[in-house]
């Protein structure tokens, strides 16, 4: 199915934007308007799709996971959510305010993860994340858009790109194909994965996800390394670094609060934590970005 076949059937799904401004390359979709408050049915779509909010938003975001789990979050002007593709979802809109939808066709990604060596990969979805790559990124593109009504192909080639390069640096799991490694079945893989996103923020070790997928520990973190590489503390260790890498671009976040939304207790360890994977301080991160 083609990217614009596929666009065309879910149609019928679309919020009710006011003012609505549309545009499209061949990679990437972005719809742009007003929204009122509203409740958006359950749905699915066949592409990445990212929310980015405009002023004084605020949102439910309510999803089911890979086991069936539903999920819950309120997310504010300042957060964006990330909805995997054909990722049951449900919007429910709290306030008349701004809303950009960036859909972005999964087969891009692919194409640009395996060209840049990447396998098995899958976007791990965000119902809340603070990522001022993406919302600088989104309020551009409305400002852009409102001011041209269309916007030149090549710009938004361009920008497709750098939304993908980000997606996949931060929020894509690559992993080996179980029948090659002997590793996790890939839905215990997408599990553990999903876990360790949603209490990315919270102490947890290799020993909580192997409760939560029913697993011996020790076993779990065998087949973890086979499937990914890495070990689970590392692999986690890299989603916090990764993570706090993102919120050390809004310089107006204080260090210590990002050292807490990535699971550290105090500012010293993190710094720690931190020089170790990157050789660099976050102070002198966030100076050189």
């Amino acid at each position: 199915m083609s990217y614009d076949t596929a666009c065309n059937i879910f149609r019928g799904d679309e919020p009710a934007l006011m003012e609505l401004l549309e545009v499209r390359c061949s990679s990437m979709r972005v719809l742009d308007g007003r929204l009122d408050p509203c409740e958006w049915r359950e749905r699915a779509c066949p592409e990445i799709e990212i929310a980015i909010p405009g002023e004084r938003a605020t949102a439910e975001i309510i999803y089911r996971t890979a086991d069936g789990r539903t999920q819950c979050h309120t997310s504010s002007d300042r957060q964006i959510a990330i909805i995997p593709p054909r990722q049951v979802h449900q919007l429910n809109w709290l306030r008349s305010a701004d809303l950009t939808l960036v859909r972005i066709a999964p087969e891009f990604v692919k194409d640009l993860a395996h060209r840049s060596g990447m396998k098995g990969v899958e976007i791990i979805g965000q119902s809340g994340a603070f990522d001022p790559v993406i919302w600088h990124l989104g309020r551009e593109i409305r400002g852009e858009l409102r001011r041209h009504r269309e916007l030149d192909t090549g710009y938004l080639d361009s920008v497709a790109m750098i939304f993908a390069r980000h997606l996949l640096s931060t929020y894509a799991s690559a992993v080996r194909q179980p029948a090659e490694s002997g590793g996790l079945p890939r839905y215990k893989l997408r599990h553990a994965v999903e876990y360790i996103n949603d209490n990315i923020g919270e102490d947890i070790s290799f020993r909580d996800i192997a409760e939560h997928l029913k697993m011996s520990a020790y076993h779990f973190a065998r087949m973890f390394k086979q499937s990914t590489g890495e070990s689970p503390h590392h692999y986690i260790m890299r989603r916090r670094m990764d993570r706090a890498k993102t919120l050390l671009a809004d310089a107006k976040l204080p260090i210590s609060d990002v050292a807490f939304e990535v699971g550290y207790k105090s500012q010293s360890h993190f710094t720690t934590c931190f020089g170790r994977l990157t050789g660099l301080t976050p102070a002198a991160f966030r100076a050189g970005n």
